[in-house]
């Protein structure tokens, strides 16, 4: 099915990604003069350490925005606010820690936990959403699985956060580990299973079918897109019923 997508879904997707672009560069840069200028310093290590955070929420901000402009783009949404706001949270901290009172920590570092535990799960859950609209039983069975045991895993380790005893609960640890590794298992199990196993809808193109038409365009000199037009345009459209 041919997903068309509206133009304010567009341009949205477009800001997100030069917001994301601007941002990381802009800490790109500053990381790298700062380790051309040799000693690094507190100054240095706070700007190093904000390219870093800054990195790694912009690919979960990245991941969830894929799904703007699908069925799913609410949850997307959701997901780059929140990888946002997470993002935004670890960043002030780096370089206003020094005014954090000292019995305030354990919340807020509870608070940055939560937060890169829910943009971690939301980034990862956005990629695995692109597979929603696969038909196979398997894959779709598979995905709700993954999805429902990434929930889980993610409720775990909120409640951890929060709970501090429970890292040293036994029981509790063993179960978080073996339902991180079902996790693990689902994101690679599925995307391979959607692979192996593609949907066979009418009004859809095989992939043997869209290599041909790479293939013959490539040829040509041409796009794929140009080829498909010159194919249409050259080839009679059937008459209606109504038009016999």
């Amino acid at each position: 099915m041919t997903v068309i997508t509206p133009a304010p879904v567009t341009r949205l997707r477009r800001v997100v990604v030069v917001v994301i672009v601007v941002a990381f560069s802009l800490a790109a840069i500053g990381g790298i003069v700062v380790l051309l200028g040799g000693n690094l310093g507190d100054i240095g290590s706070r700007i190093l350490a904000t390219t870093s955070v800054v990195g790694a929420f912009s690919l979960a901000v990245l991941c969830c925005a894929t799904l703007l402009g699908r069925a799913q783009q609410l949850f997307g949404v959701i997901g780059v606010a929140v990888s946002a706001l997470a993002g935004l949270i670890v960043v002030w901290t780096v370089w206003f820690q020094d005014t954090i009172p000292g019995d305030a920590w354990d919340t807020v570092n509870r608070i940055i936990g939560t937060g890169v535990a829910l943009a971690i799960a939301f980034a990862l859950a956005s990629l695995l959403l692109l597979l929603a609209d696969r038909r196979r039983a398997a894959v779709r069975i598979g995905l709700v699985i993954t999805l429902a045991v990434l929930a889980l895993a993610t409720a775990m380790y909120v409640f951890a956060f929060w709970n501090g005893d429970a890292w040293s609960w036994d029981g509790y640890t063993r179960s978080l580990g073996i339902v991180s590794i079902l996790v693990a298992l689902g994101a690679i199990v599925v995307p391979v299973m959607s692979l192996l196993m593609p949907d066979d809808r009418p009004g859809t193109l095989s992939h043997t079918a869209a290599s041909r038409l790479e293939d013959e365009a490539r040829r040509r000199g041409i796009t794929p897109d140009a080829l498909v037009d010159a194919l249409l345009a050259a080839s009679p459209a059937p008459s209606s019923q109504e038009d016999r």
